[in-house]
């Protein structure tokens, strides 16, 4: 993993901490889940990424442009 993609890591480690730690001081009554969806997607861009591929929401978004552009 380059430095840069190990550095993006670290601060959504950093992020998910923050996240677990309120979740245990304040109780679960509070969504937190959607946080932890958006840490979760954002480590799954920088796995495609780290392996050479193109991420999903990126390609996804190509896709549409792609399909809208007349031809």
């Amino acid at each position: 993993m380059s430095r840069y993609l190990e550095e993006a890591a670290q601060i959504l480690r950093k992020a998910s901490a923050t996240i677990e730690a309120e979740a245990a001081r304040y109780g679960e009554h509070r969504n937190y889940m959607e946080a932890r969806t958006k840490i979760a997607r954002e480590f799954a861009t920088l796995a495609a990424i780290d392996k050479g591929l193109l991420p999903a929401d990126i390609t996804r978004d190509i896709l549409d442009t792609l399909t809208r552009q007349p031809v």
